[in-house]
């Protein structure tokens, strides 16, 4: 890995176990969505061309990352042209629901399960994205603060 700033390279695993649980886990997601777009060719589909699945699934995803870093790793995987299905629990994702078509929430009652599907429009993905305190200006957050 190579600063940018200072042009200090070092290698991964010497950093390894020494950032938030965050730092650790996105060079590893980002290694993931390139590795997967080189496979299916994702990066390199051009507009009228027949593309495939570009499937990428993922169990508790991005476990250890803010909404930020989460919501940074889905754009960086749609900009990859990857087809993302996360299992993740209802607390972790409102991070992500700006980037999501279709919801599946699976719920057990007793001994029987019960899926609900939900699809979410362009119009509410947008609206989800507008109210995101990390995209809002100082001048925008203020009065939202000294409301509350």
């Amino acid at each position: 890995m190579t600063d940018v700033v200072t042009g200090r390279t070092t290698r991964w695993e010497t950093r390894r176990g020494t950032g938030s649980g965050a730092e650790q886990q996105v060079p590893i997601y980002v290694a993931i969505g390139a590795s997967l777009a080189a496979v299916y060719g994702s990066s390199e589909r051009r507009a009228g061309q027949p593309s495939g699945m570009a499937l990428a699934i993922f169990d508790e995803a991005f476990s250890k990352m803010d909404g930020k870093n989460q919501r940074q790793m889905m754009s960086f995987y749609k900009n990859l042209g990857l087809q993302i299905v996360i299992a993740a629990p209802f607390e972790k994702r409102v991070a992500v629901l700006e980037h999501m078509d279709t919801i599946v929430e699976v719920d057990r009652l007793a001994e029987r399960s019960r899926a609900t599907v939900v699809h979410l429009k362009e119009r509410v993905r947008r609206e989800l994205a507008a109210m995101d305190p990390d995209r809002m200006s100082d001048a925008d957050l203020a009065p939202r603060i000294a409301a509350e």
